[in-house]
């Protein structure tokens, strides 16, 4: 049974890899065309957490074996901190995203972003001085730093996402939106929760290392849920971006008066 769910989760996250690198590089080949900068931050933003940073992040993890073992070999340490530095590289490009598209003119919220990115830099540093690269489990309080960033970033986008989702409904009530354009929030914000739970859901099991039993029979179960939450994820992610036609033509007409909710 667990080497079944193993399999599943190998082609679950093949596949979450996949396709979010098929995101990135359309919405970076947008902003090659378009020279704008969203494009161009959000396009980095999934390179760098979903595809390179996890991507490196598994390779690590593989090389070094269980998540509890701390290793002096060069090799996986060298992959975990080239992962940590691509995925943090994307999560603060996310960060800039939301400030330039959502907030652009609203000090908070350029504070919060150079808050959330200065923890999330410095926990990993500071970390990292004791550690050494040398196991991913629950370390210092600056490990506690950087995850509380990694486990609520998208929350931010979520909220940003729903907000104006909520008003561009309003607004597509009375013909003053385009439909398609409100769903995109929609989409958007709800991938930011598939996000989150992946995130929390691949972190569950480093809070039971003190017990080897559990920890080694929960690994399957969290790696299962983070790459079925990712392939959800990140195929709304598909859809708020390049949505195929006869999608955006459900929307449209699910948004016409007296179309059924």
């Amino acid at each position: 049974m667990i080497a079944l769910l193993q399999s599943y989760a190998l082609l679950a996250t093949i596949c979450f890899v996949g396709v979010s690198a098929a995101v990135a590089v359309r919405l970076l080949l947008l902003a090659r065309s378009t020279r704008q900068r969203p494009e161009l931050l959000l396009g980095g933003g999934v390179l760098g957490t979903a595809v390179l940073g996890y991507g490196t992040l598994i390779a690590g993890s593989i090389l070094r074996g269980p998540a509890v073992v701390s290793t002096d070999a060069m090799a996986p340490r060298v992959l975990q901190a080239l992962g940590q530095s691509l995925h943090d590289l994307g999560v603060t490009l996310i960060l800039a995203f939301i400030v330039v598209v959502f907030r652009p003119n609203d000090r908070w919220a350029k504070g919060l972003a150079a808050g959330m990115c200065a923890a999330l830099w410095i926990g990993q540093l500071g970390w990292e001085v004791e550690n050494r690269y040398r196991s991913a489990q629950i370390g210092n309080a600056f490990w506690w730093l950087r995850y509380a960033v990694v486990w609520t970033y998208s929350l931010w986008t979520m909220i940003e996402s729903y907000r104006w989702y909520g008003l561009l409904r309003r607004r597509t009530a009375i013909g003053l939106a385009d439909p398609i354009v409100a769903n995109r929030f929609f989409l958007w914000g709800t991938g930011a929760i598939g996000t989150a739970l992946a995130t929390w859901a691949s972190s569950f099991s480093l809070f039971l290392v003190h017990d080897l039993d559990r920890y080694a029979s929960w690994i399957p179960v969290a790696q299962v849920a983070t790459a079925t939450i990712g392939i959800a994820t990140v195929s709304l992610y598909y859809l708020t971006f390049f949505p195929p036609a006869a999608y955006r033509r459900w929307v449209a007409g699910s948004a016409r008066p007296g179309a059924p909710a």
